[in-house]
């Protein structure tokens, strides 16, 4: 199953990229596709908890749901990430190289249990990995910016 990380530096410090990545007000900013989050179960944006997260794709909406598994600030945000059709745990971490300057990651470790998507998933792998570093140039831009 696909695993991959992209990774990017930023000309910021560690904890205003910390800051950037979790204000989910400016997640439509940088989330390709992103439209929504609302806490399902527990304490929003704690571990454990629950969130139903909307993306929109092709006029068409996905929902997905978003369990959080760790955050330790301001080095690692990770979840799980579940859809009927995959499952994918994702983890940003930032580590500063420099007084003024983060690197900013994201891991992707994605599973599937339909065997038709298992197939297809080499060829999916690129496409993933591409939009997953847009979305990191995207906040690197944010991040920078402010």
């Amino acid at each position: 199953m696909p695993k991959f990380t992209v990774s990017i530096e930023v000309d910021k410090p560690i904890q205003h990229c910390w800051d950037i990545l979790m204000d989910e007000s400016r997640m439509t900013e940088w989330a390709i596709g992103f439209k929504r989050k609302e806490t399902i179960e527990g304490e929003p944006m704690t571990v454990g908890s629950k969130h139903r997260a909307v993306f929109e794709e092709g006029g068409k909406e996905g929902v997905f749901i978003e369990t959080i598994r760790v955050i330790d600030p301001p080095r690692e945000y990770s979840f799980d990430f579940d859809h009927e059709v995959m499952k994918s745990t994702v983890s940003f971490t930032l580590e500063s190289v420099g007084a003024e300057r983060t690197r900013l990651s994201c891991h992707t470790d994605g599973r599937t249990p339909k065997l038709l998507f298992r197939i297809m998933m080499p060829f999916m792998v690129p496409q993933m990995k591409k939009r997953q570093f847009q979305q990191i140039e995207n906040l690197k831009a944010m991040m920078e910016a402010s």
